[in-house]
């Protein structure tokens, strides 16, 4: 119950800041279209040879080619499971899955909003595990804590300041003896829906 009243608290807030931004693009997007409105015409004015589209044709066309862009990459990346603010390129690539091992040496399980993240040093390398919106964690009753020995199965990615990421897609804890299962075999994000839901496997 707790876990789905914190699912919708999620879907409420983005959803409200769904709105906002729609508001603001949309202003933004009144301002182009108002500028280029203006250019066009004082160019038909002065150059009465000029082929240019009527002012009223370029600001739509502008302004559906700008809406286009700028809608479409949060709902590419939001396919894949990732947030706006991510620092690594969002996806998962298959090719670069790998498996380590290695000790939790800090959780951060965010309630709302972004991805929950741990830290794992391995023998030689030391990575942010990027696990999933913690709302979904909370409902799969994960138990993850610093000293923690972990076996994690995730696409290897590195941000541009160097740091290793690993987009999780399955934890094994030694200390419970539960295996997480966060993504399918394709990688895709088992709390986007469409398909099998996640499990803690004793």
């Amino acid at each position: 119950m707790v876990a789905e009243l914190v699912m919708f608290g999620t879907l409420i807030e983005w959803l409200i800041w769904g709105v906002i931004c729609v508001l603001l693009l949309f202003g933004l997007l009144l301002r182009i279209g108002e500028g280029m409105h203006h250019a066009i015409s004082w160019i038909r004015c002065h150059a009465r040879h000029a082929h240019l589209p009527h002012p009223h044709v370029a600001t739509f066309l502008l302004a559906g080619s700008l809406a286009g862009v700028m809608l479409g990459v949060p709902a590419a990346t939001a396919a894949q499971g990732w947030w706006w603010g991510s620092p690594i390129n969002p996806g998962y690539d298959r090719n670069t899955v790998i498996q380590v091992i290695g000790t939790v040496t800090q959780v951060n399980i965010v309630p709302r909003g972004g991805p929950s993240t741990l830290r794992l040093e391995t023998s030689g390398e030391t990575f942010t595990v990027m696990l999933g919106p913690g709302w979904y964690l909370a409902e799969l009753h994960a138990d993850i804590r610093s000293g923690d020995i972990l076996t994690v199965e995730g696409s290897k990615m590195m941000d541009r300041w160097g740091q290793l990421h690993l987009a999780a897609a399955r934890i094994a804890n030694q200390r419970t003896g539960t295996v997480l299962e966060l993504r399918d075999e394709t990688g895709r994000p088992r709390w986007m829906g469409g398909g099998p839901s996640g499990r803690l496997e004793p």
